[in-house]
């Protein structure tokens, strides 16, 4: 009989074990850079509320639970794991959940859509399927389809002094009608914004008059493949919605990515989006590359 793997708290040193440990999990795209950010995060307590999994002296899984609110109503589990690895971990992170919630409390969990054993184990111990997300991506042409602006809308590069708390705001509310919506605490969103390689002439901001009508946050590249643009953020403000800006923003950064020499861009969106995402991506030509599967539990 095997014995259980060694759990302990993650170390800066073992960031390459663990990215590698996620890419077997199937995350392709995930690099040790986003990884190192983790240890910087504002809402998760590395030394209390995570753990890598040891065995026979390599890194074969990693857990931890998150409370980005911070009340102990909605706590996220994040694992990526070889199978043996599994139960252990998941112990882990349900204990430490039960001991962050607040009263009733739910937890959420994800996996890849073909990750056999994650889903198995998840639904063995009471996970209920909750709602897929998708990673979407389109392959650009020479010449995107052009950005068509509805009447009284431009469009413009961010500016971090000037347009930083607006742009904060804006995010919150275009994403506020999403379940499960959780208000990003300013230091964590500046914490992920800025991460390298950051670059302020990709984020857009479409604009009537004064006020941001919609944004578009997106980076160069995304898991170190440098031929691909990502959007990290669609938004659109409730005001301005059904106007056609969404789908502009769209095309306005695959004509930016275009001209950088990218030649594919990509994104990823929750399947249940109530603005109607996917069908807006689908209308600009992106098509689902993977699927990912969210878990619900009510402790």
């Amino acid at each position: 009989m095997s014995s259980l793997p060694e759990l302990r708290p993650p170390l800066r040193e073992d960031v390459p074990a663990i990215a590698e440990a996620g890419r077997r999990f199937g995350l392709q795209d995930e690099t040790a850079q986003d990884v190192e950010m983790w240890f910087d995060m504002p809402s998760i307590d590395m030394e209390r509320n995570a753990r890598v999994a040891v065995e026979n002296g390599s890194i074969i899984g990693y857990a931890d639970v998150g409370d980005r609110s911070g009340d102990g109503k909605l706590l996220w589990l994040d694992a990526r794991s070889d199978p043996e690895a599994m139960p252990a971990l998941l112990d882990f992170i349900e204990a430490r959940a039960r001991a962050l919630a607040a009263g009733p409390a739910k937890v959420k969990a994800w996996s890849p859509e073909h990750n056999a054993p994650w889903r198995t184990l998840l639904e063995s111990r009471g996970y209920a399927l909750d709602q897929y997300s998708f990673r979407m991506r389109i392959d650009l042409p020479d010449e995107p389809p052009p950005a068509e602006w509805p009447e009284g809308i431009s469009v413009r590069s961010y500016r971090r002094e000037q347009d930083e708390k607006a742009v904060y705001e804006a995010h919150q509310e275009t994403f506020s009608d999403q379940r499960d919506y959780e208000r990003d605490p300013f230091d964590e969103w500046v914490h992920w914004s800025y991460r390298e390689p950051f670059d302020p002439e990709l984020w857009f901001l479409a604009m009537h008059g004064d006020e941001i009508a919609g944004i578009a946050l997106c980076r160069g590249q995304r898991g170190g493949d440098t031929t691909l643009g990502w959007v990290s953020v669609l938004g659109v403000r409730k005001p301005w919605r059904r106007t056609g800006i969404g789908l502009a923003l769209l095309r306005h950064a695959f004509q930016e990515f275009r001209k950088r020499g990218k030649t594919g861009a990509g994104l990823g969106v929750d399947g249940q989006n109530p603005t109607g995402a996917v069908r807006l991506y689908e209308r600009a030509g992106m098509v689902p590359e993977r699927i990912f599967v969210w878990y619900e539990k009510f402790l």
